[in-house]
């Protein structure tokens, strides 16, 4: 039996890492788009920061491969996957399976005003994105980010690091929407500005331009900026376009059971290209639990899938951030926040089970609290 995997991310090496507890003797071939074995995204701006050499971050060298009977085509474009044949097709040709795993990930999401001709705009998902990030940054004085999430932050932080003075730029009226509230998200801009950080909040860019060798951003109150470079950060679309005719159904994402099967027998998918119950993660401990499901699904045992808890955590300018759970305030919501120095804590409870958390500072309670969330959620 033949096992494809599409992609070579965390979901995907986690699947075959699932695979080969159970099996190993059917042969496992994984297709990545990137020249690199499997590695950290999460520290892709600790790289871009040159904090860390890229080896540093490597997860699986290439002799965890060998060692495992897993071949690794390394820079290959899939192009379109044949149900009825039970072929892949692309820039290697073509390639049989019995079972297929698509784990293609996501790539960066391109907003409307992006223009792929425009110079020194950016987006960061991959090594090579943070080598042309770097060798541009080595002869630049300001950097804009656009986007205040998770990674448009350590991306700007990176940058700093690099002797840039960076500016983040974020549509909604506080930093990191989705995971901190008003109140914890005024005191990490507080702390970061005084790592010389800068921002611009509740400003929607209109336009990206070159102007006297310069990025300049428009925005829709006229109001404008420029810089020597912009990085994009406005979130992830999944790779799935070569799906495209497959017959295998798509939402936002690639449709998954709880056992991580699509609607076509033995085709499989698990991270960021994956939409369970309506929903695509998009983090990192999401995509490695879908990934070891779907390996072990693949390997004939039984497990299943049910969801998994949303959580974040950041460390960035020596600022410890976490949040995890549901933080969002309804009507049976009850909230106890505790400030004490640099450290910040918010317990959200609705009906008196907890259900999201937020510290900053102190975060050695946070895998305490995720337990005690999952808990009362399940």
């Amino acid at each position: 039996m033949r096992i494809v995997i599409i992609g070579n991310g965390i979901a995907a090496t986690s699947a075959a890492v699932s695979i080969r507890e159970y099996d190993m003797e059917n042969g496992i071939t994984m297709l990545s788009d990137e020249h690199a074995p499997f590695y950290s995204r999460p520290r892709l701006t600790e790289y871009l920061a040159g904090k860390v050499a890229f080896e540093k971050i490597v997860i699986r060298d290439e002799t965890w491969y060998a060692k495992n009977n897993i071949e690794l085509m390394q820079g290959v474009r899939v192009e379109s996957v044949d149900p009825g044949h039970r072929a892949v097709t692309g820039s290697f040709g073509l390639l049989n399976y019995d079972r297929l795993l698509i784990a293609s990930g996501a790539s960066a999401a391109l907003p409307s005003f992006y223009n792929s001709h425009l110079e020194h705009v950016f987006t960061l998902r991959t090594k090579e994105d943070a080598d042309r990030i770097a060798a541009v940054a080595a002869r630049s004085r300001t950097a804009v980010i656009i986007g205040g999430g998770l990674l448009g932050i350590e991306t700007a932080y990176a940058l700093a690091e690099r002797g840039l003075e960076p500016t983040v730029i974020e549509v909604f009226d506080r930093l990191l929407p989705r995971q901190l509230d008003a109140e914890s998200a005024n005191m990490l801009q507080d702390m970061l500005a005084q790592k010389g950080l800068h921002f611009l909040l509740a400003q929607q860019t209109a336009s990206l331009s070159n102007e006297y060798g310069m990025v300049k951003i428009s925005f829709k109150d006229d109001s404008a900026l420029s810089a020597d470079m912009a990085v994009i950060s406005a979130g992830i679309r999944p790779n799935i376009s070569f799906l495209k005719n497959s017959q295998v159904e798509v939402g936002h994402g690639i449709i998954v059971d709880t056992r991580l099967r699509t609607n076509i027998p033995d085709i499989y998918a698990a991270g960021d290209c994956a939409e369970f119950k309506g929903k695509i993660y998009g983090i990192w401990p999401a995509a490695k639990e879908e990934g070891e499901i779907a390996g072990k699904v693949i390997a004939g045992q039984e497990a299943s899938y049910h969801g998994s808890l949303m959580s974040a955590k950041l460390k960035v300018a020596s600022i410890d951030m976490a949040s995890v759970g549901d933080i969002t305030i309804g009507s049976q919501t009850r909230a106890e926040s505790r400030r004490d120095g640099s450290s910040f804590r918010k317990l959200f409870y609705e009906n008196e089970k907890l259900k999201g958390a937020i510290l900053i500072g102190d975060t050695t309670d946070y895998f305490k609290l995720q337990r005690e969330i999952a808990q009362s959620a399940g």
